[in-house]
């Protein structure tokens, strides 16, 4: 369960950024630019063996049903997750916020329904189909230059 990226797609619209700080008063999601034709949104991967629950020594932070998940309560704002996590998608303040899936509102991230490409979209499918499709564009591309 996480959001996948397909950066072919992704426009730098920021509208990602609107809905979730709409929904939940600020954004876990962060859309960089990387050049002046490319944009990354960052957000967290929920990974299978996160960095940042083997960090938090006050279980703020917990790997459940394949996904991360927080606890406001238990954080103590020391910062050892913000530096374990490899995609920086964890933020400070004086408590950690990351995204939450949007689980806590019973439908799929409101960054996915937002997003007009579609260059984020959710589950293990979505994500195959992204890799699908780079795949087929770089065998494309390889076979142009072989011409």
């Amino acid at each position: 369960m996480a959001v996948h990226v397909d950066l072919s797609r992704c426009i730098g619209c920021l509208a990602c950024e609107v809905a979730c700080q709409r929904l939940h008063g600020r954004s876990s999601i962060d859309v960089e630019v990387v050049a002046e034709s490319v944009s990354v949104p960052m957000l967290c991967s929920h990974c299978e063996k996160a960095p940042c629950v083997m960090a938090c020594y006050t279980g703020a932070l917990a790997a459940e049903e394949g996904r991360v998940t927080y606890d406001l309560q238990k954080c103590t704002g020391c910062g050892l997750c913000l530096a374990a996590c490899p995609f920086g998608a964890i933020q400070d303040g004086a408590v950690i916020h990351k995204c939450s899936l949007c689980l806590d509102r019973g439908s799929s991230p409101a960054c996915v329904r937002t997003c007009p490409t579609p260059a984020l979209v959710e589950g293990e499918e979505a994500a195959a189909e992204i890799f699908r499709r780079r795949a087929a564009r770089d065998m494309a591309r390889a076979w142009e230059r072989r011409g």
